[in-house]
């Protein structure tokens, strides 16, 4: 399992985690989680071989 699939995973479980507590800690794990998330989207770029295809729509 790569480190962007245990990240992603990570977010997904900190989110549902957030659903299930109190307010004041919930808004935490969300925060935590998107971090996981846009942490996760950087290290898949940054691991990419540098092709612009990727890029193009």
């Amino acid at each position: 399992m790569n480190q962007t699939a245990i990240l992603h995973a990570a977010f997904g479980v900190l989110i549902v985690a957030g659903f299930l507590v109190s307010a004041p800690l919930s808004y935490g794990l969300y925060g935590l989680g998107a971090a996981c998330f846009i942490a996760g989207i950087v290290l898949a770029r940054r691991d990419s071989d540098g092709s612009e295809a990727a890029d193009t729509v």
